[in-house]
């Protein structure tokens, strides 16, 4: 893989080009995040949107790390506007994605980062780069993801429900240990309650319907009308249950 090692200003600069020149999708994965609405980075996020861009952010929230109601407040106008927000325990990655770019970094997406801090990034359009870190959010971000969901007062409608570890020991039949995204068929961990990929996840999450028609059973992978409420076929539920 080919990546070009670039410093605090072009990381920055990188990072605004990429979501103002996607077409298609963004991903933005960092721990803390501030998004104003009239900073360059809130702009570019509200302009990406408007051009029909999935955009998805993925930012903490544990124990030790509380989504607070003015953050929550001041994220509102992008989730209206079709941002999805989800959060995961004990992040610390910080990886931005587009169709065409990906860039890994030491950088938050905060103002004081922008400012005054020293930061590192590792740049890149080549396909098989976005192929790994593709694969890499499959398997390490998207199972502990959860969607944010607000209330009318910009509030959490509800608590993630926080992700139970699983104890691996003996090799295990496929059905135990390995599932199927039940839109586009790519090999996910077998989790009926996850039982899409993290992009096909995104899309679902813009409408939520629960009995919307799919392709493929979630533990066996043929052919079968699976839905995010069953997205087991008939032989693979008895055999669950």
């Amino acid at each position: 893989m080919n990546f070009q090692l670039i410093n605090t200003e072009e990381t920055i600069s990188r990072i605004l080009s990429l979501i103002r020149e996607a077409r298609e999708r963004v991903t933005l994965i960092s721990p803390y995040i501030t998004l104003g609405a009239g900073d360059r980075l809130g702009r570019a996020v509200r302009e990406a949107l408007s051009r029909k861009v999935r955009v998805s952010i993925v930012v903490r929230q544990d124990e030790q790390t509380p989504l607070k109601d003015a953050w929550l407040e001041a994220m509102r106008p992008h989730i209206e506007a079709g941002l999805q927000l989800h959060s995961v325990p004990g992040l610390h990655a910080k990886l931005y994605r587009s169709e065409s770019t990906v860039l890994i970094t030491s950088l938050n997406l905060l103002g004081s980062s922008f400012l005054n801090t020293i930061e590192v990034g590792l740049w890149s359009q080549e396909a098989h780069a976005l192929r790994e870190v593709d694969a890499f959010i499959k398997r390490e971000v998207a199972p502990h993801a959860s969607l944010v969901v607000l209330d009318a007062k910009g509030r959490l409608a509800s608590t993630p429900k926080k992700h139970e570890q699983r104890v691996r020991s003996k090799p295990a039949p496929r059905e135990e240990k390995e599932g199927c995204c039940i839109r586009c068929g790519d090999d996910i961990p077998f989790d009926p309650e996850r039982p899409y990929c993290w992009d096909c996840y995104t899309e679902w999450a813009e409408w939520e319907n629960e009995d919307y028609e799919d392709d493929f059973c979630h533990a066996c992978g043929d052919d079968y009308p699976a839905t995010m409420a069953r997205p087991l076929c008939r032989d693979c539920f008895r055999q669950s249950a």
